[in-house]
């Protein structure tokens, strides 16, 4: 009995060519037809909403202590007035008296942005995280 040691050869499987460029043509036609193009825009006017009920009041169980600037440009510890540059050391004070004391910052929304900026860093230097200080920018007398 003789051993054949040559491996049989397997017909090549061939690929229809013709099939797969009717199914190529097929979903280019469907890409096409279901995308959508968008305009890019360049310049969008935005006017804000305004809530009633959000920025409002805190609840009783939540009452912060509130750093306030006033249309004057004036700032408040509390409802007592406080000078710029003292605000960190009596932040810092009232800290140490009552270390849960929670802050929130009370604007009107003529408030120069130098201002907040200043109160932001007076809470930063008496250890505060400006994210645990919600602030709240509304009209006052409203």
């Amino acid at each position: 009995m003789a051993m054949n040691l040559r491996p049989k050869r397997r017909p090549v499987p061939t690929i229809p060519i013709v099939s797969l460029i009717d199914i190529m043509v097929i979903l280019l036609i469907f890409f096409v037809a279901t995308t959508t193009f968008r305009k890019e825009n360049t310049q969008v006017k935005i006017t804000l909403p305004e809530s009633k009920a959000l920025g409002g009041e805190a609840q009783a169980a939540d009452t912060r202590v509130a750093i306030s600037i006033d249309e004057q440009q004036h700032v408040f510890l509390d409802g007592k007035p406080v000078e710029l540059d003292q605000l960190a050391q009596t932040i810092l004070a009232l800290k140490q008296a009552k270390p849960e004391t929670k802050l929130e910052l009370q604007a009107d929304t003529t408030a120069a942005l130098g201002n907040l900026v200043k109160v932001w860093d007076a809470l930063r230097e008496a250890g505060y995280s400006i994210n645990d200080v919600p602030a709240r920018i509304r009209r006052q007398g409203k």
